[in-house]
């Protein structure tokens, strides 16, 4: 359980949807909140795109 808890895709996840919410809890105008959200959506699925690539070739790699 504390692997799943140190893992950074688990994180950056949390962590974006929490700007996503902060963003409107926060009152800022829709215009930026429009832009930070769009910002995140963009950012945070590339990052666990990419890291799940790199999780799957480093396993890929130990079977060898």
């Amino acid at each position: 359980m504390n692997e799943k808890l140190a893992s950074r895709k688990l994180w950056v996840a949390l962590g974006g949807v929490f700007a996503v919410v902060l963003t409107e809890w926060m009152g800022i105008s829709a215009e930026a909140s429009a832009s930070i959200i769009d910002t995140i959506t963009v950012i945070v699925p590339s990052y666990l795109a990419g890291q799940g690539i790199v999780d799957a070739l480093g396993a890929l790699g130990k079977k060898k």
